[in-house]
């Protein structure tokens, strides 16, 4: 259903102060859950530019502009708008004629108010390690002030939120500031009957980004479950619909690492029920086609370490590393955290370390996550680009956590090593006469 019926033609002007930028052609790009094509395109002259359109458009997030990785996001639909300023300084643009567009606007003002506010909280925590004369006791009485702060916060902007949207009834907008809403929420209330057949919750990365915290949150860590919460997802939403579709492409990535079997077998059903879906083809063909063989030297790694310091695999050689990709948002991995810093602290006396690689996008919330699971290795390294991590696909990584045990000499000795079997792994090597 759309947000609102009009029988009138629509348009999409634009003038762009920048005039000069070597194009002819501007696109309007369509969102499909995290995956963006093109929708439709125009003559681009001194400029300007205008999209004409008989009726009104499916509402949702779209893209203009002459690629999709420098395209402006907005909200399109039933509205006729016009964009100016110039496309190169995202803050200079100005949408007009379009309620929806100014009530994202002001969702990504308080959004970005209070990732400031985290960002702050966090640094504060980050320092307290490093203040003279910390003890624990003192350490967990300045978290524990921190902690209420960060609610308080948390509090104040679920209540922005919620005033936000019952001040904008019946927009689009209001649908995606209510899906994260996730006061008294449980995992039988998470997701509303609508999110499952309307296909304006498809129209953006919304549903994505609510399945990763569904995952990590509501649904038991362990293979089982995480199986039985997927196909319940996918089957809960009509067959052919746009909802089923980013649903597949959601949760398949959390498989391919931990029961590859699976993902292969979702992806097979995913690309037979959507046999034209660039997602489901580019799925297939990024399906792991062999891993890295035990006895192999395994590639170097260099990135930013949480510093801004450029930090190598290779400069650990002569140690026993545990190289592990994870993220803040990634539930299993935040499950598995402990055992890793077990191990750690009781192996790096005995030549042993971890090399961290966060497959995050964001470097607050990067952060945050080390200092809160207590990860005391200094080998943390991140380029920020979530699942097109350079590292992730040098290592074929395709669902995290993923681990890969190399010995002295940077050869791999094991794969995905968990809590007693690591233990064991490392008693092995390490604990000897």
């Amino acid at each position: 259903m759309l947000s609102a019926v009009t029988a009138k033609p629509i348009s999409i002007k634009g003038k762009f102060t920048k005039t000069e930028t070597g194009y002819s052609t501007i696109y309007l790009y369509k969102y499909l859950g995290n995956a963006v094509y093109v929708f439709d395109s125009t003559k681009y002259v001194n400029g300007a530019f205008e999209f004409k359109f008989n009726d009104v458009i499916p509402t949702g997030f779209y893209k203009i502009g002459f690629d999709k990785a420098d395209a402006i996001t907005l909200v399109a639909g039933y509205e006729s708008i016009v964009i100016t300023g110039n496309p190169d300084i995202e803050r200079s643009m100005t949408i007009t004629g379009s309620k929806e567009n100014d009530l994202f606007h002001e969702y990504q003002k308080i959004n970005k108010t209070q990732n400031a506010q985290n960002a702050i909280l966090n640094q504060q925590a980050q320092q307290l390690q490093q203040r003279p004369g910390m003890t624990e006791e003192l350490f967990n009485i300045e978290i524990a002030g921190l902690r209420k702060k960060s609610d308080s916060l948390n509090t104040a902007y679920s209540a922005q939120m919620t005033k936000l949207a019952a001040e904008h009834s019946g927009l689009f907008m209001t649908k995606v500031i209510s899906m994260f809403l996730f006061d008294n929420k449980t995992a039988e209330t998470f997701f509303t009957p609508a999110e499952f057949t309307d296909k304006e919750y498809a129209a953006g990365d919304m549903l994505p980004s609510k399945v990763q915290a569904y995952f990590q949150y509501y649904v038991t860590q362990d293979l089982y479950s995480w199986k039985a919460a997927a196909e319940k997802l996918i089957n809960t939403c009509p067959a052919g619909s746009d909802n089923r579709q980013v649903f597949y492409a959601s949760v398949i990535p959390l498989f391919t690492q931990n029961d590859l079997d699976y993902a292969k077998g979702l992806t097979n059903t995913f690309l037979k029920e959507y046999p034209k879906s660039a997602e489901a083809k580019q799925l297939k063909a990024s399906m792991p086609k062999g891993a890295l063989s035990i006895g192999e030297e395994v590639p170097d790694i260099t990135l930013t370490d949480i510093n801004g310091k450029r930090l190598s695999l290779s400069s650990l050689k002569g140690k026993v590393v545990l190289i592990d990709f994870w993220a803040s948002w990634c539930g299993p991995c935040r499950g598995e955290n402990p055992n890793v810093v077990n191990a750690y602290n009781k192996y790096k006396e005995k030549g042993f370390t971890v090399f961290s690689v966060s497959l995050d996008t964001n470097k607050d919330q990067w952060q945050a996550a080390i200092n809160k699971d207590g990860l005391a290795w200094p080998n943390h390294v991140s380029d920020l680009k979530g699942w097109s991590s350079d590292p992730a696909k040098l290592y074929n990584v395709k669902g995290i956590p993923a681990t890969f045990l190399i010995d002295q000499q940077g050869k791999l000795i094991a794969m995905n090593l968990r809590g007693e079997d690591l233990q064991a792994k490392l008693a092995e090597l390490l604990n000897k006469p």
